[in-house]
């Protein structure tokens, strides 16, 4: 951390430590700087003049001269400092008298005044209180030069702990009253300097427009510089995602002085490139079975600084033989330099997901090993075409809020990706009866992160603006907590459950089982409910090859009974058990894109299965 370099007198007041001024050969001989030092000369008498009472007692308690012995020039010198060094005393002179038992030795003291007030000019950010706290003890007392020193480095302290260059330059006491003069460093302006990362050539313009990157300073001209919000602003800067490198140059500003320093800020922007053009193809075997190979292609546009403002803008294409996939992406960061930092998404796209989860045999089902019927034939897909809108943005420390609006139309394809209304069992897969079920969702969702918490609540509510589509309501929670426990072990508890009240198509009903839910169970194959609840307890230690941790974990999961209440009971229909439980171990590595876990899990079945996945459970 850069520092002010300042030189402050001890002295507080015009102080003097006066030269001893004695009265005759043997005092003048006894007290003389001059004296040699190994020449001892009686002391008769010792007194203090110009204190009383305490201060008195401590001057004479700082005094290791005593009547009637012999002393060197060099002692008495010592015992003066030791006297002045009690910091109670502004003026401090020895005199000595001959007489006819040795030297009297005669201390004259001015005590400091009373400390009545104090008073700190040029401090812009530091509280009141943290002078007053400071100096507390010594209102309304005698000055103390040593325990005034002390407050000073309090207040000093105060300005390193906060990570604020600042300092005290300079004390003066004008009857009674302290003035503490403070320079604080301030921040007359800030820059902007882009680098080529190529060629390492500078310039004063770049491809993102100043404000954009200003916005995100809390680093602003008329403030007093921190490290602190420094380093914190090139950590905003750099998840703008636009720059590989970021640093901020210091220089003293033209009108700087030791008084009232200043500084001009420089920040150093190293270019990365911003936007992407890629295109691929292969050979999908989906159509292997069938004889036919099945060729796939997609592109792709990425750009991550538009207008220069950073918004940014996706566009995917994927196509195959039999199905075609698209996705457009928009988002500002940064609505319109909103103060509450609002973000906006709007995306339109197709997806594509598999609904074997509950439409699909549960592998593990006992009751499929005693040759009950529990296939569906077929790979099952839902193809979802959707376009909305989400804003989005920070509530607290902590806290950040989305709310938003999606337009929704799904369908179940086979595997040749065309419509289908029925599932092998003859139920229904749309709540409409029809190939497509449309419906338009609001969405309000609070999001809670802390260092050992997580906390998600959402709310979806489905709005039938035409008869036909769907309304129904959606709440969905899930909270986390981590335990640290004896030595390096820890442990992890994850709750997470919800409900859905009105229409309900199958596909959207909760699966429950398989990797990310109740281990040792295949996906869904616990249960498909309107209502769940599953809860995961997992314990975690480091092993002796980094970074991999070993875990132990036991879920449990269940549909609340409400499997029956989906449309044509799909998890009734294939004999899920409706509730479950798994146990087992397992290993975590740290990658960049998340934990990937190797798991063997254990179900209340008795059967046991193998788990791959990446991100935390759940």
């Amino acid at each position: 951390m850069r520092e002010f370099k300042s030189e402050t007198s001890n002295g507080l007041a015009a102080l003097e430590l006066a030269r001893p001024r004695p009265v005759g050969a043997l005092a003048e001989a006894a007290l003389s700087q001059e004296a040699t030092s190994d020449e001892r000369i009686l002391i008769s008498e010792v007194d203090i003049k110009g204190a009383e009472g305490e201060l008195k007692k401590i001057a004479q308690e700082s005094m290791s001269i005593r009547p009637n012995f012999a002393y060197t020039a060099k002692e008495v010198q010592e015992d003066v400092r030791r006297m002045f060094a009690c910091g109670y005393f502004a003026k401090l002179t020895p005199l000595a008298e001959d007489t006819r038992d040795g030297v009297k030795l005669t201390m004259q003291v001015v005590p400091n005044p009373e400390l009545q007030g104090i008073v700190a000019t040029g401090a812009n950010v530091l509280p009141q209180r943290v002078v007053e706290d400071a100096f507390r003890l010594q209102h309304g007392r005698t000055l103390n030069f040593s325990a005034f020193g002390d407050a000073v480095t309090r207040i000093n302290d105060w300005y390193k702990d906060h990570g604020l260059l600042g300092q005290v330059t300079g004390v003066e006491l004008r009857g009674g009253v302290a003035e503490v003069a403070v320079a604080e460093m301030q921040v007359a302006s800030v820059g902007l300097r882009f680098v080529n990362a190529r060629t390492g050539e500078t310039r004063e313009d770049g491809p993102t427009r100043p404000d954009t990157i200003l916005r995100h300073l809390t680093t602003r001209p008329g403030r007093v510089f921190s490290d602190r919000a420094a380093q914190a602003d090139i950590d905003a800067v750099y998840s703008m995602g636009l720059f590989d490198d970021i640093s901020i140059s210091p220089v003293s500003a033209e009108d700087s002085t030791t008084e009232r320093p200043r500084v001009d800020l420089t920040m150093n922007l190293t270019m990365r490139k911003t936007r992407g053009l890629s295109a691929g193809g292969g050979i999908s075997a989906k159509d292997h079975a069938d004889g036919v190979t099945g060729f796939i292609g997609s592109t792709s546009y990425s750009q991550r600084n538009l207008f220069g403002l950073n918004q940014k803008l996706s566009a995917t294409v994927e196509f195959g033989q039999e199905d075609k996939l698209f996705r457009v992406n928009h988002t500002d960061p940064w609505v319109r330099n909103d103060p509450f930092r609002t973000s906006r998404t709007v995306a339109f796209q197709t997806t594509r997901s598999s609904g074997n989860a509950i439409h699909g045999r549960a592998a593990d089902d006992l009751a499929s090993r005693e040759g009950r019927h529990g296939a569906t034939g077929g790979h099952l897909t839902v193809g979802r075409l959707t376009g909305g809108v989400e804003y989005a943005r920070p509530l607290a420390i902590g806290w950040r809020g989305t709310l938003g609006v999606n337009w929704q139309q799904a369908q179940c394809l086979d595997e040749h990706t065309r419509p289908i209304t029925q599932d092998t069992y003859q139920s229904p897969l749309t709540f409409s009866g029809g190939q497509r079920d449309t419906m338009v969702l609001t969405l309000l969702e609070a999001v809670y992160t802390g260092p050992q918490d997580h906390f998600v609540a959402s709310f979806e509510q489905g709005i039938p603006l035409q008869p036909s589509w769907l309304n129904f309501n959606r709440l969905r929670l899930r909270m986390e907590r981590s335990l640290p426990l004896l030595s390096r072990l820890s442990a992890h508890l994850c709750l997470r459950g919800g409900a859905i009240m009105g229409d309900l198509p199958p596909y959207e009903a909760f699966p429950i089982g398989g990797t990310n839910s109740v281990r040792g169970y295949s996906e869904g194959g616990v249960g498909t409910g309107r209502n769940y609840a599953v809860g995961t307890l997992e314990m975690r230690a480091p092993l002796p090859i980094k970074p991999v941790e070993g875990t132990i974990f036991a879920d449990y999961g269940t549909d609340l009974d409400s499997g029956a209440s989906v449309l044509g009971d799909p998890a009734g229909v294939r004999g899920k058990p409706g509730s479950g439980y798994g146990y087992g171990t397992g290993i975590r590595v740290d990658t960049p894109v998340g934990p990937l876990r190797l798991e063997y899990a254990i179900s209340d079945k008795g059967l046991r299965r193998f788990h791959l996945g990446i991100g935390s459970h759940g």
